[in-house]
């Protein structure tokens, strides 16, 4: 039996439009509001909106509709993800004796976490799959408003940290 093409094709689709977007857009959007809370509410937005249709999809002739669905998706994944890394920046700052310690452990405890929650999965529903559209149309928007609170809640501890970041950086931009 041969493997379906939309296997890789909508994964593809997803990491092309989420490189593009990280490439083109994410720099204006950091630019444009300056923080990191309006993004990550954009994230939501975007994620959910190319995310929660997808539990609607059946195999008629809107199944083709999976490809821009897994577009907006991966571009709503690339701005939660890309502006929650740029929060571990934020409050590395300067600081470059461990901030590849730091790096490392958010790598290595996304990718267990990721694994995890991978196998959990499709060991549990791996027949279902009725289970599986609903656990592709919930988790990324989950994901995205988990991130979200991350994001709130680093900002509300850090914020005092992150205001002699940005004062020091803007004093050493007025030096020069």
């Amino acid at each position: 039996m041969e493997t379906p093409v939309a296997i890789a094709a909508v994964p593809l689709c997803s990491y092309f439009c989420s490189l593009l977007f990280s490439v083109t857009l994410q720099n204006w959007i950091t630019q444009k509001f300056r923080n990191r809370l309006i993004p990550m509410f954009i994230s939501i937005f975007v994620t959910a909106l190319g995310s929660i249709p997808m539990a609607f999809l059946g195999s008629g002739n809107l199944r083709n509709i999976i490809y821009p669905l897994a577009a907006i998706q991966g571009v709503g994944n690339a701005l939660m993800l890309n502006t929650g890394t740029s929060c571990i920046s934020d409050v590395i700052g300067q600081d470059t004796s461990s901030s590849a310690f730091v790096y490392g452990m958010y790598s290595l405890s996304d990718k267990f976490a990721n694994g995890i929650l991978l196998f959990w999965l499709v060991a549990s529903y791996a027949a279902d799959p009725l289970a599986l559209k609903w656990i592709m149309a919930i988790v990324p928007t989950v994901c995205a408003i988990v991130c979200t609170i991350a994001t709130w809640i680093g900002i509300t501890l850090y914020a005092e940290k992150l205001a002699k970041i940005s004062s020091g950086s803007m004093l050493i931009k007025n030096r020069q």
